[in-house]
């Protein structure tokens, strides 16, 4: 059975036995707020939208919105992003 064949659950469950961190084992987005004026993004993929009101993001399992007023991308690396403005709102979709 191929990587990709292997069933989520039974994936999850492996890793949960042996207690390894989620955002390594199933590559996790790690989404940290700090107030509602800034937030670090972790293992995230891709921008899908950027905006002054949203900025969207594609993490390896879901899509993050960002919404708010006056929202930046104050930096970000292929690992890593701050975004900073006034968040009102933190959407998994």
């Amino acid at each position: 059975m191929s990587r990709k064949q292997f069933p989520k659950n039974a994936k999850e469950l492996i890793v949960d036995s042996l207690k390894l961190p989620r955002d390594m084992a199933m590559g996790a987005c790690i989404v940290t707020a700090v107030g509602n004026d800034q937030v670090m993004v972790e293992n995230y993929r891709g921008i899908l939208e950027y905006t002054p009101n949203s900025i969207v993001l594609q993490s390896k399992t879901c899509r993050i919105a960002f919404c708010g007023c006056g929202l930046r991308i104050a930096y970000y690396t292929n690992e890593d992003m701050k975004i900073e403005g006034k968040i009102s709102e933190i959407r998994y979709l």
